[in-house]
């Protein structure tokens, strides 16, 4: 699973760029660019989430629908990801309110 919705975006910029020759990228690392960009933005925007915690997320608010409650144990294999990543995640979305 990619680190976050956001790099992919980025790396797909990033190539499409480069197909229609607007750009040239000679790093031989690849998706080095991408990779830079990101780290810069998630300096500037540390709330965003990842892939997995918003999955985590996601779940967590689907859970209701199992019809029954989660235990530590199954927490993590149904949901996707820790309570505490939950909680971390969750904390994301709540600085980035305005």
């Amino acid at each position: 699973m990619s680190e976050s919705v956001l790099k992919d975006i980025l790396i797909k910029a990033i190539k499409d760029l480069e197909e229609s020759g607007d750009i040239v990228v000679v790093n031989p690392i690849e998706n080095a660019v991408a990779n830079k960009l990101h780290e810069v933005v998630q300096e500037v925007s540390p709330n965003m989430l990842s892939s997995q915690e918003l999955g985590g997320i996601i779940n967590a608010l689907n859970a209701h629908n199992l019809g029954f409650g989660l235990d530590d144990n199954d927490f993590q294999t149904i949901i996707g990801i820790t309570k505490d990543e939950l909680r971390v995640a969750a904390s994301k979305l709540k600085a980035a309110e305005w």
